[in-house]
């Protein structure tokens, strides 16, 4: 039985995707949840998603995103090469410079690592949005773990939003997919209660992506990963993610998520009618303690790697600016990871 005959998941006379486009489509998906997002914060109603996102229409969630591909990309071709590389630094890399090209000035000990392609790309605007915990961390210029944690009150989504991509890896175990988003989280992010979230989520795109599992079956053995994962180290408070009202958690907005994509997927909906429904969901019945905005994302991330590229506009697949950069960035993962 594919993905597409499950109930509540697509029309069952769909043919399933191919994995390589269900990565496009998981990738694009992040991209396309994010802009409507963040058009419907800045009070552009639920019209639909944006036929090409532009500069304004974005939040960090698609870059950071981009740059965990960048950094298992890296590690990779180290690996490609014979030489042993250390996955979690890869990725620090990466995000030390995301945080640079938001202008963040590193103290002088840090790392400068040189600029990839990612980095260079001028249709990739800048953008700090649902980043709040993340770039005082980096700024910092210490590389956090789960041993010595930056930010252990940092609950919010920021280590969360960025963690699709461990999920998009094919041929090595679940539970280096764990470890390893867990460790990428910890870079950030030093609250187990976001390094969990940020586990529970690459497990349930792994099951769909490269598993190929159906949505509830996915859902249902991501839900104990990352609360089985061992941490050293427990949430605080007072962190800059927790103080105040209440703010967005990780934990909430990831059920925001799979809520919004149980109450939007049905048989009786094409994956676009999906993608809009689920979209909507997302943001107009948001979760208590979520980001609608990361949610948002979150649930486009899903549904592509439900549907592939078929749950999205057609103009994703061709147009330039953000999308040609989101897809050039799927297409290196791919060659990295399966040589296509």
């Amino acid at each position: 039985m594919t993905i597409d005959s499950m109930p509540g998941t697509g029309a069952p006379d769909d043919p399933p995707a191919s994995y390589e486009d269900r990565v496009l489509g998981c990738l694009l998906g992040t991209l396309a949840g994010d802009a409507f997002g963040v058009l419907t914060e800045d009070g552009a109603g639920t019209a639909g998603v944006p036929e090409e996102p532009t500069a304004s229409s974005i939040s960090a969630a698609t870059h950071l995103t981009l740059s965990t591909v960048d950094g298992i990309v890296e590690a990779l071709e180290w690996a490609n090469d014979g030489v042993a590389a250390d996955e979690t630094a890869c990725l620090w890399l990466a995000y030390l410079r995301w945080s640079v090209r938001q202008g963040a000035q590193l103290p002088p000990e840090a790392p400068a690592p040189p600029a990839r392609w990612l980095d260079r790309q001028e249709g990739l605007p800048p953008g700090l949005r649902a980043a709040a915990a993340s770039l005082p961390a980096l700024a910092t210029g210490a590389m956090g773990s789960r041993a010595r944690p930056l930010n252990p009150s940092a609950e919010g989504p920021g280590a969360l939003m960025r963690s699709a991509p461990f999920g998009l890896v094919p041929r090595i175990p679940g539970g280096m997919v764990e470890r390893l988003t867990v460790e990428a989280a910890a870079l950030t992010h030093g609250s187990s209660a976001a390094q969990d979230a940020a586990a529970r989520f690459s497990g349930i795109i792994r099951r769909l992506v490269v598993e190929g599992a159906a949505f509830d079956d996915g859902l249902a053995d991501a839900a104990t990963r990352g609360a089985a994962f061992d941490h050293p180290t427990a949430a605080g408070g007072g962190g800059p993610e927790s103080v105040g009202a209440p703010r967005p958690t990780a934990s909430a907005t990831l059920d925001a998520a799979v809520h919004a994509v149980r109450a939007g997927a049905t048989a009786s909906r094409s994956p676009q009618e999906q993608r809009a429904a689920v979209l909507a969901a997302a943001v107009e019945a948001p979760v208590r303690g979520s980001s609608p905005v990361v949610a948002a994302s979150l649930a486009g991330g899903i549904i592509g790697a439900l549907h592939g590229t078929a749950a999205l506009p057609p103009s994703y697949l061709t147009a330039p600016g953000v999308p040609a950069v989101v897809r050039a960035m799927g297409r290196t993962l791919l060659s990295a990871t399966t040589g296509a």
